[in-house]
């Protein structure tokens, strides 16, 4: 029996000693990490009149995405709130491009992952140009994700995109609505 308790206690100070995924500190608390910490999906065709949805085609509306949350330490993540910050096609309020489906599951066990499908589409191409470029502004939000993790209570992931018509030049910068500072949450961007 005694030799049973030496790796457990070999691998618990391990466990104290260099956190769990091989990182520094503590690593029992609730981390949640994403995949990307930004993303910029690119020039999409917009589709012609009448013409049906193709999810398969990666160069036109509707596109699809799945963003991965991985929890990274012993404690569970418990997502509380998704939402999208920002989504206003073509700087229209109440006209959005962006959709959620998830988080799947809503609570995340060690190193596991949460699954949030982002699906972007609209019938018109953009056509603003608030920064007076010359170019068509993309389409810019934030995805938040309320959660108990400590590193990241509320983790914003920039999105961006831009329809284009049939010819148009394709070239996309991205910039986030909104910025929250490394570990803060900020409950009223949701709301």
């Amino acid at each position: 029996m005694k030799h049973l308790a030496i790796p457990g206690l070999l691998a618990a100070t391990l466990l104290a000693a260099g956190g769990c995924d091989g990182g520094e500190g503590d690593c029992t608390r609730p981390t949640l990490v994403p995949q990307v910490e930004r993303l910029n999906l690119g020039d999409l065709r917009a589709r012609a009149a009448g013409e049906p949805a193709d999810p398969a085609n990666v160069e036109a509306v509707p596109f699809e995405w799945v963003l991965l949350l991985q929890s990274k330490c012993t404690e569970p993540v418990v997502i509380s709130e998704v939402c999208v910050v920002g989504d206003a096609h073509n700087g229209k309020a109440g006209d959005p491009a962006f959709t959620l489906e998830g988080p799947v599951p809503a609570t995340v066990p060690f190193r596991s992952e949460a699954a949030l499908r982002v699906t972007y589409d609209h019938p018109d191409p953009n056509t603003l140009d608030a920064d007076e470029d010359g170019e068509p502004d993309p389409d810019s939000v934030a995805i938040v994700i309320q959660s108990n993790a400590v590193n990241a209570p509320t983790l914003v992931v920039p999105i961006c995109a831009r329809i284009i018509g049939e010819g148009e030049p394709a070239a996309v910068p991205c910039v986030s609505p909104v910025t929250v500072g490394s570990g803060m949450r900020v409950e009223s961007l949701c709301r």
